[in-house]
């Protein structure tokens, strides 16, 4: 299954109860688009209704509806008003198969009566009112299932027999790959059951995450670790590379200082690079280092950027121009995650897989050609394998150059040299980090050393819908102007992996002038 399900209708109908149980039932993720609303505004519905008013919070229904959009294998519950707009049930019907829940007036008006939050309901005049006024509005709905005097368990089960779902099985593997650095000794565990591997006790635990992934797994993870007495906090930063900054950090640090967060005490980073370069850059700065735990949650995080203790902040003069290197005491893959993302992230994440094969693994290049429907299906077991394959190259690399002093693990930076300038000039939005390094693995074997093993790379990365031309706003003078600023440079040169075949790069020093 990959076709979300989304549950429309008048408050009071049941849409998140039995959201929640078809979620569980079916085994995908659960995502309330009000709650996303709660967690990006760090307020109430009922809060924002009064400070910024009612249309204020249907333009963020629109926000919300335009980044879930491509989501995967989720049950989603709707606000009763996010169907006013027009343009608002055309987007939900391209989220996934829509159904309707209504119930008749007297039960509407108990359940409603016993819930004091609805910021649109005061009265029964306001209920009669408001229920006129929707009237018609859910028609343009798939399914219409009464829930009228019925159990939610029961309603879910009508849902599941009706549209013929069918729950997503998952294997029971684990695997837990020991990295030995020389700051710090820690497991990347790889599971699709992450709480039983987040075992913490009566501990102060901060989590960093964005409001997207928070709607999906935030309250999940919390109730866990509450559950085992641990002190729970959490910030809600916005997402993407452009908030990955100083101003970002700056607003971190308060909130720790605020909550009396302590060195012993545990930073969480919940979320994909962004969220993972930033929790890394601040435990490893706050009164001079904190724990660190990941939970990374995109294909991408799981096979490189969680790994490794690299993270950063961007500014004006290019990506991660600052930052440290910092070794998590944690790292847990739940490939459960990888279900949710849309195509594009995923094939975002599959660029840094493929970067793999090329430098490290020609039994992992052949396998992503062989197996590319399955992995495009997203069968479970394909996924375990690749990350652990991943998790196992990148992990063999750092323990042998853990801060790129003897320059074995620079060979990780295939692709890169182009990649992130790729990104700077397209305001870390036109191009996402894979994109980018899959333009950048392409051009620079174009520059180095372009062979017949050259098109092998670029098929691959085709058949993953990856793009691999260089844009036309990147210039001479632009790629020069940031080739000087890279951290890689020395003097007039660059270090660099060069490719020589799949499976094989080397690293070389070369005239920096040759990129332009």
């Amino acid at each position: 299954m990959s076709e979300n399900i989304v549950l429309i209708g008048f408050m009071g109908t049941g849409k998140d109860t039995i959201g929640r149980i078809l979620a569980k039932r079916l085994n995908l993720a659960y995502l309330s688009t009000d709650r996303m609303i709660e967690l990006a505004e760090q307020r109430s519905i009922k809060e924002i209704f009064q400070s910024k008013g009612e249309e204020y919070f249907r333009k963020r229904e629109r926000w919300v509806l335009e980044r879930i959009k491509g989501l995967k294998n989720v049950v989603i519950a709707t606000g009763g008003g996010i169907v006013i707009d027009k343009k608002n049930r055309e987007l939900l019907k391209r989220t996934g198969k829509v159904i309707q829940l209504y119930a008749n007036q007297e039960t509407l008006l108990k359940r409603i009566e016993m819930d004091g939050s609805r910021p649109l309901v005061k009265s029964k005049k306001e209920f009669f009112n408001l229920l006129g006024q929707r009237k018609g509005i859910y028609d343009f709905a798939e399914m219409k299932i009464d829930t009228t005097e019925k159990a939610p368990e029961l309603v879910a089960r009508e849902i599941i027999k009706r549209l013929g779902l069918e729950k997503i099985d998952y294997p029971g593997q684990n695997k837990s790959i020991i990295i030995h650095t020389k700051s710090r000794v820690y497991p990347v565990i790889i599971t699709f059951y992450p709480n039983r591997h987040l075992c913490f006790k009566k501990k102060k635990i901060f989590i960093i995450t964005n409001p997207l992934v928070g709607v999906l797994y935030l309250d999940d993870l919390v109730e866990n670790l509450k559950r085992q007495e641990n002190e729970v906090n959490y910030l809600i930063i916005p997402d993407g590379e452009g908030y990955k900054s100083f101003k970002t950090v700056e607003r971190i640090y308060e909130y720790l200082f605020k909550i009396n967060f302590q060195r012993k005490d545990i930073i969480l980073g919940l979320g994909g690079g962004a969220i993972t370069d930033i929790a890394g850059f601040v435990a490893s700065t706050f009164k001079r280092g904190c724990r660190l735990v990941y939970v990374p949650t995109t294909l991408l995080c799981q096979v490189d950027a969680a790994l490794g203790g690299k993270n950063g902040v961007n500014t004006k003069y290019g990506k991660n121009m600052f930052g440290t290197f910092y070794q998590p005491e944690l790292v847990v893959c739940d490939i459960k995650k990888i279900m949710t993302l849309p195509d594009r992230e995923f094939s975002n994440g599959i660029a840094e897989v493929i970067k793999y094969g090329i430098i490290g693994s020609e039994g992992l290049f052949r396998f992503l050609n062989e197996k590319k429907g399955l992995i495009m299906e997203r069968n479970p077991s394909v996924l375990f394998r690749i990350i652990k394959e991943c998790v196992m190259i990148k992990g063999k690399i750092i323990e042998e150059d853990e801060n790129e002093e003897k320059g074995i693990r620079e060979v990780l930076n295939f692709g890169h040299t182009i990649g992130h300038i790729i990104e700077k000039l397209g305001g870390y939005k036109r191009f996402s980090h894979g994109e980018a390094v899959s333009i950048g693995m392409v051009q620079e074997i174009g520059i180095f050393n372009k062979n017949r093993n050259s098109v092998e790379v670029i098929e691959l990365l085709r058949g993953y819908s990856l793009p691999v031309e260089l844009p036309e706003f990147n210039k001479k003078q632009d790629i020069k102007r940031f080739i000087l600023q890279d951290k890689k440079m020395k003097g007039e040169k660059i270090r660099i992996p060069i490719f020589e075949r799949i499976g094989r790069v080397k690293i070389k020093e070369v005239l920096c002038k040759r990129f332009f």
